[in-house]
């Protein structure tokens, strides 16, 4: 196996996206596209994990979010205000000659300690994401997301509480 970087900022100057292969276009495109014109206008951050040729062989994009009150999982409002504050974690993919290495799992992991981290900053009472499918959503729930609509098996929108994350790591790691 090739040396693999730790979660790094996506410099576009530097890191290699041109082959990059998730398996789900819409992924790959974004991260070609838009990624480095996200960060520009401050909406998006993307973080990568890259080989040491610099090509990268995963990434997830966060950014703030705030969850209307009216929409939170009962387990998100007690004392919060309107809207929640949380990271959203809005992509997150790996190339497809690197999976089942851990390393999507590892990336997230990331993302859950950023959010403890800016937790002890500001506020950031969850993070939250929208699986991509049922088979993603499996994933996210296998790393301790729970689903908004829990009587809901087709909603795709999951949560993980900021108070949560130190367990979900231990057991992640």
């Amino acid at each position: 196996m090739t040396e693999l970087h730790r979660p790094t900022p996506l410099d576009p100057a530097r890191h290699n996206r041109d082959g990059f292969d998730s398996g789900e276009p819409i992924l790959d495109e974004w991260l070609r596209r838009y990624a480095g014109q996200n960060r520009r206008r401050d909406t998006a951050a993307t973080w990568v994990i890259a080989d040491a040729d610099e090509v990268v062989i995963a990434y997830a994009s966060v950014a703030m979010t705030g969850i209307d009150r009216s929409a939170a999982p009962p387990r998100l409002l007690k004392g919060a205000p309107d809207p929640v504050p949380a990271l959203l974690l809005g992509r997150l993919a790996v190339d497809l000659r690197s999976a089942g290495l851990g390393v999507g799992t590892a990336l997230a992991a990331h993302v859950m300690a950023t959010a403890v981290e800016l937790n002890e900053k500001a506020a950031c009472r969850a993070v939250v994401v929208t699986a991509l499918n049922q088979s993603a959503r499996t994933w996210w729930q296998r790393l301790g997301f729970d689903p908004f609509y829990p009587n809901d098996p087709a909603q795709l929108d999951l949560y993980l509480r900021t108070s949560e994350i130190d367990a979900t790591l231990r057991n992640v790691r």
